[in-house]
């Protein structure tokens, strides 16, 4: 009964610090801690919500290479959103998709079938692969959190500049 109670106080633990990050409340990680890019990430995004007062403006800012300043606006928003209430990503349909699914596709079949697809590889050894993919995922997760916090930012000084928006 106490794990059952640990496991769900822990879980409970993680949401307040999830909500905590959302109302930009504060809260203290390591710098290093995925939640901390997680919190930079959120904050910069609002920044730049609070700074791009009308979002249609966006249309008529020069583009730099590929990069449509009011689709990076929404894609910004879409990833905050997701990050942080969102449940299943496919419900969203064509609107968000996986970047992660091409890298992700063989992993994947050999998780789905409930084992680490090694004959005879014990659950200490699956457990140590599956620790090892997860750290490789997170540092991407935390090198992607890093860009596109710098993408929110960048947008937010490019807007700030050519509208006459205060600093």
């Amino acid at each position: 009964m106490s794990f059952n109670t640990d496991i769900s106080s822990k879980l409970e633990s993680s949401r307040n610090t999830l909500r905590k990050i959302a109302r930009n409340d504060n809260t203290e990680f390591s710098k290093q801690s995925i939640l901390n890019d997680m919190e930079k990430f959120v904050k910069m995004v609002n920044t730049m919500d609070e700074t791009v007062l009308v979002p249609s403006r966006l249309m008529n800012l020069p583009q730099e290479g590929d990069d449509d300043p009011f689709s990076m606006f929404a894609m910004l928003n879409d990833l905050k959103t997701e990050l942080l209430w969102a449940g299943d990503i496919e419900e969203q349909g064509d609107r968000a998709r996986r970047v992660s699914d091409l890298s992700d596709n063989e992993s994947d079949t050999s998780s789905a079938a409930g084992d680490s697809g090694i004959e005879g590889e014990d659950e200490r050894e699956s457990a140590v692969r599956a620790a090892a993919a997860c750290r490789r995922h997170l540092r991407g997760l935390r090198h992607s959190l890093r860009q596109l916090t710098a993408a929110a930012a960048h947008l937010t000084r490019t807007y700030q500049e050519e509208v006459g928006a205060p600093v």
